[in-house]
């Protein structure tokens, strides 16, 4: 164990065990006049009210396509003390992006000129990791698994579970050698 690894830092999750959820699915709510949007984070809201009308809930899309063409995509860095999660996008830059996590969640408006990764920086509970591996070799211990990352798209949004578990270099379909 390198001194660095044993090295504790301010961020760190100190758990033995990974976390619980400790919230539901959010809602999402989008102003159709000004766009505007409203995170429900209890997911029992009804629609909100802004600019003198009610605002329309925003349906997450599945995004496997986005994610098989390499639209949008992420990975986990930095271990046991610095740990986050980077967001890759190709293409028009997403307008936000939410990542729910195991004790809350993280807003992130983008600029059209924003350019790739977003980075998601996590601590406590949230910075739990199994192992202090950099990058995340997306085992089966999956440390991030519950997290949602919400994308909102030219208008849509999109749900992209982080629960991604790469094959290994021996079985059928193995990703081994390439970039995810």
């Amino acid at each position: 164990m390198s001194d660095e690894s044993r090295r504790i830092g301010p961020c760190r999750c100190m758990l033995s065990a990974k976390p619980l959820m400790q919230l539901p699915e959010p809602g999402f709510f989008r102003c159709t006049e000004c766009g505007a949007v409203f995170c429900d984070w209890t997911g029992k809201a009804k629609a909100p009210a802004c600019c003198g009308a009610e605002m329309q809930r925003l349906i997450p899309q599945d995004a496997e396509t986005l994610v098989q063409s390499g639209a949008l995509r992420y990975d986990v860095v930095g271990g046991f003390n610095e740990n986050c999660i980077r967001v890759f996008w190709s293409g028009e830059t997403p307008s936000w992006l939410y990542l729910l996590t195991y004790t809350g969640g993280q807003y992130m408006q983008l600029s059209a000129k924003k350019r790739s990764p977003a980075v998601f920086a996590l601590a406590g509970e949230d910075a739990y990791a199994y192992c202090d591996k950099d990058p995340c070799e997306m085992c089966s211990f999956r440390c991030k698994n519950g997290f949602v990352l919400y994308a909102c798209c030219d208008g849509a949004l999109y749900a992209v579970p982080v629960n991604r578990i790469a094959a290994t270099s021996g079985s059928p379909g193995s990703r081994a050698g390439r970039t995810q």
